[in-house]
């Protein structure tokens, strides 16, 4: 039997999108501007406060992944189906747009069509798409192709043993942390934030409330009679750790120098992280209850086309950038708040019209409804 649709979570995808254009279009007056600037801190607070961003994503993959497919029989067909998918939704994509930025990123230093060419038959574009880096952003793809193909075997190890089902959110912690120390020991991978282990704590908790939705779906409503003590735990623990990132990064660009060591940095960031999950999606119910109807349809829509967003929305901060300004005038941050909007509304109208009337936008973007399961 399949499950409920849930619009909802198109609400905190929305959110999560918006998390990441305020990130990418705060990075260059964060690293332009000295901490003398009186708007400094505001800069440093829109580009710390949401670095939840990709944990929430990568969460919402694992919830809807194990609420989809958990009560599905484990067989070669769904397996097959499952991989089909994702070639067509992920992967191809990932492929179309890592050439496309790293043509885009050559031709830019060399000017040259020739040299472009070639370089894209290179063993370094090869190295750069196998660990996805042909972009800045891409890494978080390469996490998602990497879940993808570790799904099947955690969907059949949890149909073999159910009674692992209730755990994972501390077998997630594990793994994850384990991962951390193996690489600081051992390893020492430089891109260590592009191996899917160091964010598999969000993914396997996404699949414990994917599992148990039915169960704990009265916690995600803000009502007062629903609430139990852990949620108002959970919030603080969200505030609590999201000021105090801020104030550790705040630290470290005003001065160059570190506050904390990496394991504070990191636990602080897996706090902020894991409880920015279910306060947004908190948000997201009430907002999908509460909300004006064409907010909460617009933000629907949004998040529908997130996926296409984000992939799309560094080429025009790119094309944004090359407008030139310096200094710290009124008119840079004027400049720096129209990085935002144009990576918000020019990618969206872009996505939105290319998934109403081309037929094959799914090569870039991978699916797009025609009709969007609007309030």
């Amino acid at each position: 039997m399949k499950r409920a649709h849930i619009d909802e979570l198109n609400i905190t995808r929305a959110l999560a999108i918006l998390a990441v254009l305020l990130i990418h279009s705060t990075s260059t007056p964060v690293t332009a501007l000295s901490n003398e600037s009186k708007l400094y801190s505001l800069y440093v607070f829109f580009n710390i406060f949401p670095k939840f961003a990709v944990p929430v994503f990568i969460f919402l993959s694992g919830f809807v992944l194990f609420y989809n497919y958990i009560q599905k029989d484990f067989t070669k067909k769904l397996i097959v189906r499952f991989y089909k998918k994702r070639v067509t939704q992920i992967l191809i994509p990932y492929l179309i747009f890592s050439v496309f930025y790293y043509t885009a990123v050559q031709f830019y230093v060399t000017h040259d069509f020739s040299l472009t060419w070639h370089a894209l038959f290179s063993f370094e574009f090869l190295e750069k798409l196998l660990i996805g880096k042909a972009y800045t952003h891409l890494y978080y793809i390469f996490i998602m192709v990497q879940f993808y193909l570790m799904f099947p075997l955690f969907l059949y190890i949890l149909k073999k043993k159910p009674a692992l089902s209730p755990h994972l959110i501390w077998i997630g912690f594990a793994l994850q942390w384990i991962f951390i120390q193996l690489n600081a020991e051992f390893w020492q991978y430089p891109y260590r934030g592009s191996i899917s282990f160091s964010y598999i704590f969000y993914f396997l908790t996404g699949a414990f409330l994917g599992i148990y939705f039915e169960k704990y779906k009265l916690w995600l409503h803000l009502k007062k009679e629903n609430f139990p003590i852990f949620i108002y735990f959970v919030w603080a623990l969200w505030l609590v750790s999201t000021i105090y990132n801020i104030y550790l990064y705040y630290y470290v660009f005003s001065s160059q120098t570190y506050l904390a060591n990496s394991i504070t940095f990191e636990l602080v960031f897996q706090l902020q992280s894991i409880t920015a999950c279910i306060v947004l999606l908190q948000l997201s119910f009430w907002i999908y209850d509460k909300g004006n109807k064409a907010f909460v349809n617009g933000l629907i829509n949004l998040g529908t086309l997130s996926f296409g967003i984000y992939l799309l929305h560094p080429f025009f901060l790119l094309i944004y950038r090359q407008i030139p300004i310096s200094g710290n005038s009124m008119l840079f941050h004027v400049w720096s708040v129209g990085g935002f909007l144009v990576a918000l509304f020019i990618t969206w109208l872009v996505v939105f019209l290319m998934g109403k009337y081309f037929k094959y936008h799914w090569i870039a973007f991978g699916p797009i409804p025609k009709e969007f399961p609007y309030k």
